[in-house]
């Protein structure tokens, strides 16, 4: 079944209130700097691939400590902003990928499709900001599929987007603009076009591509 929904929300890009979702705040108070200063904490790093792109000190407390510092607000956030935007019932991916650009680095392993690493066609793929992820920094991918007609995609706090990862290509360029790129994205699978591909699962946690592995058991609705 093709996913029209994906498609019509193709590079589309929704406000929410910072004050009821204070991902960012939760989120320097762990790192205790600002999020777009945290390559002071970090040190140096070769150019990221896409073996290390989630292998960074900030990407292990990150993953460490979500349960007890943003698990609640990104449950609400699916509930309330997500679902409006949906429509329908979808499982969620349970952890949110967090990711992270280095200055004159890149916070995507490398040009790609999702759809290359096994993503199935029902997911929708939404990306929220945190800090800096503006500029040179920002996600780069193609508007039109097969088109290589690359776009830069924005997305200051208080926003999230939408684009389509499975068909589209994307990725990052080096980050010239002297500051972190911090953001969450995550995937989610309307009820009505999920499948169980058996050999599918995810690159970095090699959890399964089904209820109760990446997604989650119990579908919001």
């Amino acid at each position: 079944m093709e996913n029209k929904l994906r498609k019509a929300l193709h590079c589309k890009s929704f406000a929410y209130d910072t004050s009821l979702y204070s991902f960012k705040e939760k989120l320097e108070s762990l790192f205790g700097c600002p999020l777009e200063e945290l390559h002071t904490q970090l040190g140096e790093f070769e150019r990221v691939n896409l073996q290390t792109c989630q292998k960074t000190l900030a990407h292990r407390v990150f993953y460490a400590n979500y349960l007890r510092t943003i698990r609640d607000s990104y449950i609400e956030f699916l509930e309330n902003t997500v679902l409006p935007i949906i429509g329908e019932p979808f499982y969620y991916q349970q952890i949110p990928t967090f990711r992270i650009g280095l200055p004159n680095n890149c916070f995507v392993g490398e040009y790609h499709k999702d759809s290359y690493y096994k993503h199935q066609d029902y997911e929708v793929n939404f990306n929220l900001g945190l800090a800096n992820y503006e500029g040179s920094a920002a996600l780069r991918a193609e508007k039109t599929p097969n088109k290589g007609d690359f776009i830069t995609l924005e997305c200051p706090y208080g926003s999230v987007f939408s684009f389509d990862h499975i068909d589209c290509l994307h990725g990052s360029d080096p980050n010239r603009t002297g500051k972190t790129l911090v953001s969450m994205d995550f995937r989610i699978a309307p009820v009505a076009l999920f499948y169980y591909a058996q050999d599918a699962a995810s690159i970095n946690t090699q959890s399964k591509f089904a209820p109760g592995g990446y997604f989650s058991e119990e579908a919001i609705k």
